[in-house]
């Protein structure tokens, strides 16, 4: 059903995903359907039917005025549409099984071979179908064919599972960066080479930035103590584990990160924790972040990681801390993450 009869009809509508597939492997998708009566002007015949809504079914059908004048159609009979002969728009489209259903026995041919014109009784009144071979191949034939079988159970599909994303060439170059750039030392820690774009980025001055908001920072502790003493606890903690060392040479070279806390009442480990903020411009407006890959995403979705509750017996989760902090940043890149 098309969306505009849906909206004359004033139907109510439910959301979906359905591929529906046509000629030619052509293919559009219904996002809503709707559960209709369909009743018959003809006699008492009525069908309770699931119409997916399209924008457009079909273009105008015929494609042109048909010479109704030629064929002696009978006066007694009953026309379902007693102006077929007129193009008119498509707003519905019947699955085989119902319109196989609405079939009645009565048939007539008129006209001869060469010009044929054939009426079917049906239970919606008499239908034409046929009609007059041109001499030549028209400019344009109607042909829809809609595969609806099993529609129910597709009504509930959100999400197709085997779906492969186009992969972008950054997200390419990224991925090759840490390939030819990754390497273990004898304790077997991964050490990493920022991923840097390729071409000339004129990185500008950070450090007078980084240090207006690191005493902006110092206000703030001013007021609240507490959260002062949670964060140099944090700041401690990557002294403590390595994570953090003092610079040997604090000139304008690199970058300079700013920093502020983030407080996660809910959180039962770590309610206050530090970010770093490398999106900060610096003088010629260029941050680190836009000289870097951002990288893609490379664990699995929650849906499937969810799916594979299913696989086994039991579940065993587990928790590598500071995971990110794990990892070494290579010496000759260290310059671009100082902070105060």
């Amino acid at each position: 059903m098309t969306s505009k009869l849906a909206s004359r009809l004033q139907v109510s509508t439910n959301q979906c995903l359905v591929n529906i597939g046509a000629i030619d492997s052509a293919n559009t998708v219904s996002d809503k359907f709707a559960k209709v009566t369909f009743y018959s002007t003809y006699n008492n015949a009525k069908f309770q039917l699931n119409f997916l809504i399209v924008s457009k079914i079909a273009d105008k059908v015929p494609t042109e005025t048909f010479p109704r004048e030629r064929f002696d159609i009978p006066k007694n009979i009953k026309l379902a549409d007693p102006q077929f002969h007129i193009p008119k728009s498509i707003d519905v489209l019947l699955a085989s099984g119902t319109t196989l259903s609405s079939l009645a026995i009565g048939q007539i041919k008129l006209g001869d071979p060469q010009s044929q014109l054939i009426l079917q009784k049906t239970s919606f009144g008499w239908v034409a179908a046929g009609g007059s071979i041109p001499n030549q191949i028209p400019d344009k034939i109607s042909c829809n064919a809609v595969k609806l079988d099993q529609l129910l159970e597709r009504f509930m599909t959100v999400e197709d599972l085997d779906y492969q994303p186009i992969k972008v060439p950054d997200d390419v170059a990224c991925v090759e960066h840490y390939v030819n750039h990754t390497t273990r030392d004898s304790s077997g820690r991964y050490t990493v080479r920022l991923p840097f774009r390729k071409g000339k980025y004129n990185l500008g001055l950070s450090k007078e930035q980084a240090l207006k908001r690191f005493r902006s920072l110092h206000r703030r502790f001013e007021a609240n103590p507490t959260l002062k003493v949670q964060y140099e606890k944090d700041m401690n903690d990557y002294l403590r584990f390595g994570h953090m060392t003092l610079c040997e040479n604090d000139d304008d070279d690199g970058y300079y990160v700013p920093h502020h806390p983030i407080i996660k009442e809910s959180s039962e480990t770590t309610k206050y924790r530090s970010v770093k903020d490398a999106s900060v411009k610096t003088t010629t407006g260029i941050s680190l972040n836009d000289i870097l890959f951002t990288g893609t995403t490379i664990q699995e979705t929650l849906l499937k990681q969810i799916l594979r509750f299913r696989t086994h017996r039991f579940v065993i989760t587990a928790d590598i801390e500071k995971m990110y902090r794990q990892i070494w940043v290579h010496p000759d890149d260290r310059k671009f993450q100082k902070i105060f």
